[in-house]
């Protein structure tokens, strides 16, 4: 018997987001599809603690949005079977803001049988002028023997704003895995969108990585997690030059070193106290990290022994800068609890 409903275009792992803006500072979501086994779970909008900035004016001004939308990017049993393939579009239309996390890290399984096929993620954005958006998800988490590729893809428009955190963990440390699997690769790349139109577009940053699964446990220096933080755009400018400025002050051979506890008492102001602190934490977490500007965006590379050390280290810089909590509220802090 034929099916009395239309064929489907959509195919699995399939799904694509459009926020829009209604008047007069209202953000929703004009598109929101998903496919198995991809899962896309809009929570309650977190308000702003404060109005945002004054639009400049001209065609795209607008109120900013009194909340941000916080939605959840998830996959049916937690993680992603071997072979698995999630294909995501995002658009925010100018004036909105959205945070993108998960409820936990992101498993990709490795199969029953036979050869590892490859599980892929690609994400593919488009920022308009005025909006922002920030990607918060916890660290992905290869089991042995899987095989994994992603793709994020950013193209911003002038005014427009895009932050990301990307990390993984050597696996299930608690069976023994350390960097066991097969593969693990991913590709970030921010493009400015610009022109008449906004037909012309070059290509700011591509960050890439590949960790071969074949020997890679000895060449981590035991390091349990390896991560990435890429920010463009004016709403994370303050957050950016945070990063780059506390790396500067990171003690250098000759230079004062807050980490040391035989120095003569002296006093402190609540940033030197709260970096003093934070430098002692490094140490026991054995958290590595650098900051640097590239073309207007800024690159933060960071590693730890442990998730959790790597999670008080981000959080605690989050935090004191405090901008991602003003500009996004709670939610975009979820993933560093």
């Amino acid at each position: 018997m034929p099916s009395p409903f239309p064929p489907t275009s959509s195919h699995p792992g399939q799904g694509s987001i459009h926020l829009t803006l209604l008047p007069p500072s209202t953000p929703a979501f004009s598109t929101l599809t998903y496919t198995y086994p991809l899962k896309l779970l809009p929570s309650r909008p977190h308000r702003l603690p404060a109005p945002g900035p004054p639009r400049p004016p001209g065609p795209d001004a607008s109120h900013s949005p009194a909340s941000v939308p916080l939605l959840f990017l998830l996959t049916y049993g937690g993680g992603l079977v071997a072979g698995d393939r999630i294909d995501l579009s995002v658009r925010l239309d100018p004036g909105t803001r959205l945070t993108l996390t998960t409820q936990g890290s992101t498993k990709i399984f490795k199969p029953s049988t036979g050869p590892p096929p490859t599980t892929r993620q690609d994400l593919g954005v488009r920022v308009s002028s005025h909006a922002a958006l920030w990607i918060a998800p916890d660290p992905v988490q290869p089991f042995a023997g899987s095989l994994y590729a992603q793709k994020q893809i950013f193209h911003v428009e002038s005014g427009g704003s895009v932050g990301f955190v990307d990390w993984v963990n050597e696996g299930r440390k608690a069976r023994g895995e350390s960097w066991a699997f097969e593969g693990w690769r991913g590709r970030n790349e921010i493009w400015e969108i610009y022109g008449e139109g906004l037909q012309k577009k070059r290509m700011l940053v591509r960050d890439a990585v590949v960790l071969d699964g074949k020997g890679i446990q000895g060449r981590m220096d035991a390091m349990g997690v390896f991560g990435t933080v890429l920010l463009r755009g004016p709403l994370f400018r303050a957050l950016a030059d945070f990063f780059v400025e506390e790396f500067q002050a990171l003690p250098r051979i000759g230079g004062r070193d807050w980490a040391s506890t035989n120095d003569a008492v002296q006093e402190l102001t609540a940033k030197e106290e709260w970096r003093k602190k934070r430098l002692l934490r490094e140490k026991e977490d054995g958290v590595l990290w650098t900051a640097c500007h590239v073309r207007g965006c800024t690159v933060v590379k960071f590693a730890a022994k442990e998730v959790e050390g790597a999670k008080q280290w981000l959080g605690s810089m989050l935090r004191e800068e405090g901008s991602v909590g003003q500009e996004f509220g709670d939610g975009g802090l979820m993933f560093v609890r």
